[in-house]
């Protein structure tokens, strides 16, 4: 598994400025989160959805094609801090 946050530069409303994803070794999402300028969010996983939120049916692009776009600001981060804002906003609809 890859753990991925990507910071979107831009001044949307209606649009995520922080993405989390958890993706497999085919490069697709299990598991995503968004999270919007106004603090609401979306979650999805294979079963589950919530806020708008989907799972991509593409293969997610590596760190340097999605850095070839400035306004998106790609990081690996580990599974535990994956694991640690998953939680936050999957068990806050509980």
């Amino acid at each position: 598994m890859e753990y991925l946050k990507v910071s979107w530069l831009h001044h949307f409303e209606d649009e995520p400025i922080y993405l989390y994803s958890e993706i497999d070794s085919q490069r697709f999402e299990n598991r995503k989160i968004e999270i919007y300028p106004d603090g609401s969010f979306g979650i999805a996983c294979s079963n589950f959805h919530f806020g708008g939120t989907a799972l991509s049916d593409q293969v997610m692009p590596g760190l340097e094609e999605i850095s070839e776009e400035r306004q998106f600001i790609p990081e690996l981060i580990s599974q535990a801090e994956f694991e640690l804002i998953w939680n936050q906003y999957f068990y806050f609809l509980s």
